[in-house]
């Protein structure tokens, strides 16, 4: 009998392995769209075609500890261009935060109304599903609530994957129209300028060693913000490690690859995360989220235009601020299209801080009234 359980469990590990690894395989075709320069290409490939693969065979896979090490490697990518100048300015950053805070109560109670009297949720569920933080941390704090999890999670789950989908296509419409966005292959926005040296196809072997110090430096920070139950803290204490890292030392640097390799991983955890039983449910929302897709692409264009006057930050940043999407996701397309990718993460972990120790207070108070 404990062979026969032994091998029970080591068949189910084996499966489990596979299922990982031809999702990843699948996720690859995120690869093809960047081939295509489709705007964030490789995480909005890897995901669709993740859903694809998932919807035909039902095997797509992606477990939380998988998401754990992309955001390692997403939290390096950010911290690696950390330098001092970047905290000193970090002191400008207190007016943008406190916008970006009030702007997200704006989205929230408008969406959270709109959702409610023309969407037919109820006043808990509606506000939830409307707010602009994770999906795993509303659908948990909506629980304790009693709002209707199922919904808050579908909703806010389809939220990302909008914002992988269509912002980064959306980003270009606008900056196209306002003619300051280089569109030529090899041309940059000042604000990405790196100040990286350049790299061949070949590491180097002192490179190569100075990658995996800020690998095991990332992990490390990572797994200490994340035993200390800090929220995302995987991904922030890899970003605050790997700053230190690159402040102090000039030891830390990420090869181009990681970052195309990152996109694929984080496209193919939201991808895995959409199944037919999703499906199923979305014909009962098919009103609140409609009101949610239109309603983010108004409200980040107007807000991306607020933040811009009191920031004075690049468009495409103010615009990649404005988007309530998780700081994972839009680290990386800060990085994809390479603006103040830092800023970007900031601004990001103090709205998803605020929202989830602030925001089921505000939503309370939002039922009482209504």
């Amino acid at each position: 009998m404990k062979w026969r359980a032994r091998r029970h469990r080591l068949w189910e590990r084996e499966t489990e392995m596979l299922q990982i690894m031809v999702t990843l395989l699948v996720a690859a075709g995120g690869l093809i769209a960047k081939r295509l320069r489709i705007p964030a290409g490789a995480m909005t490939g890897a995901m669709v075609a993740v859903v694809i693969f998932g919807l035909l065979t039902g095997r797509s896979f992606f477990p939380v500890e998988c998401k754990t090490y992309v955001q390692f490697f997403s939290g390096a990518l950010v911290g690696v261009k950390i330098t001092s100048k970047d905290i000193s300015d970090m002191r400008r950053m207190v007016l943008p935060g406190l916008v970006q805070i009030f702007s997200m109560l704006l989205l929230n109670s408008v969406f959270g109304l709109l959702m409610h009297f023309l969407g037919g949720l109820d006043v808990l569920t509606a506000f939830f599903c409307s707010a602009p933080a994770g999906m795993s941390d509303m659908a948990l704090i909506a629980a304790d609530y009693g709002a209707n999890t199922m919904y808050v999670s579908i909703v806010q789950m389809l939220r990302i994957v909008c914002i992988v989908t269509f912002m980064p296509t959306f980003y270009r419409l606008i900056m196209k129209k306002k003619n300051i966005l280089p569109l030529a292959q090899g041309e940059r926005p000042a604000a990405a300028v790196s100040t990286k040296k350049p790299v061949g196809k070949r590491m180097h072997a002192t490179e190569l060693g100075c990658f995996f110090i800020t690998v095991a430096v990332a992990v490390t920070g990572g797994l200490l913000f994340r035993q200390m139950g800090v929220k995302a803290g995987a991904l922030i204490g890899a970003i605050v490690a790997t700053a230190c890292l690159s402040i102090f030392t000039k030891l830390a640097y990420m090869p181009p690859v990681v970052k195309t390799a990152t996109q694929i991983g984080a496209g193919a955890y939201v991808g895995a995360q959409m199944n037919a039983s999703t499906l199923g449910i979305l014909p009962k929302l098919l009103i609140p989220v409609a009101i949610m897709l239109v309603g983010m692409f108004v409200f980040v264009y107007f807000a991306g235009v607020v933040m811009r006057k009191v920031s004075h930050l690049d468009w495409l940043t103010c615009l990649l601020i404005s988007t309530p999407g998780g700081i994972q996701e839009m680290s990386l397309m800060a990085q994809e299209f390479e603006c103040d990718s830092t800023k970007v993460a900031l601004l990001h972990v103090v709205r998803i801080m605020a929202v989830i120790f602030l925001f089921p207070s505000f939503i309370s108070v939002m039922e009482r009234l209504l």
